[in-house]
């Protein structure tokens, strides 16, 4: 890009936490995780029974209990601390796509009939893909997310044979309990130094830059 008259600049994009799946699958990953992890999982399960009835359940092919599902999902999404969707129908339209694909791993923890924690992945290619994770707030000591998460991890591992499950973008804290390696994405930017608009661009790149800097330092 340089040799072709272009201003070329390098920057962080994001930080990508991801676990190769180890020979001997779910058991060998799971001795491997934190204790602190591990624990968290048990005790949760035991709060769970103690709770009342309730049970896990994937989701993976088209037909009346998929659209089950997705409502049961929008319902834990619509009262969880996310931000609502930009567009409501996204989601579910994906969720029928990745089904008909057979890409689909939809991961529900049901409470006395209600959803109170729902995870989307996505599984193709040898890979597990977690894509949307979601819980009902006021039900953060039941920790049903951590529950579902280890239930799907042993679900991608064990039935579906997937090389690696990768966290996707975000470096939040907890996935370094749940994964074993991170990488970076790097991004590669270009301006044509021969054209105004490209030193315009180059302007206001090393701008921003500059004060994402400033605020930080």
């Amino acid at each position: 890009m340089q040799a072709a008259g272009y201003w070329t600049d390098r920057y962080f994009c994001f930080g990508n936490w991801f676990q190769p799946v180890p020979a001997g699958g779910f058991d060998v990953y799971w001795a491997a995780r934190p204790s602190a992890l591990r624990n968290t999982v048990a005790r949760a399960r035991k709060r769970l029974d103690k709770r009342g009835s309730w049970r896990l359940e994937i989701v993976t092919q088209p037909g009346p209990g998929l659209e089950a599902a997705i409502e049961a999902y929008v319902s834990v999404y619509n009262r969880s601390w996310k931000t609502p969707e930009p567009n409501p129908l996204f989601m579910p339209s994906l969720m029928r796509l990745a089904a008909g694909q057979g890409w689909l791993r939809l991961g529900l923890v049901w409470v006395d009939g209600a959803p109170v924690a729902a995870q989307l992945w996505l599984v193709a290619g040898g890979k597990a893909n977690i894509f949307k994770l979601a819980y009902v707030q006021g039900q953060e000591k039941l920790s049903a997310g951590s529950v579902l998460s280890a239930e799907l991890m042993r679900h991608v591992m064990d039935v579906d044979g997937v090389r690696e499950v990768d966290f996707l973008s975000g470096d939040d804290a907890y996935k370094a309990d749940w994964m074993a390696q991170r990488r970076e994405r790097i991004g590669l930017v270009a301006f044509d130094r021969r054209h105004w608009r490209g030193w315009l661009a180059a302007l206001r790149h090393h701008l921003g830059r500059w004060r994402s800097a400033w605020r930080q330092g």
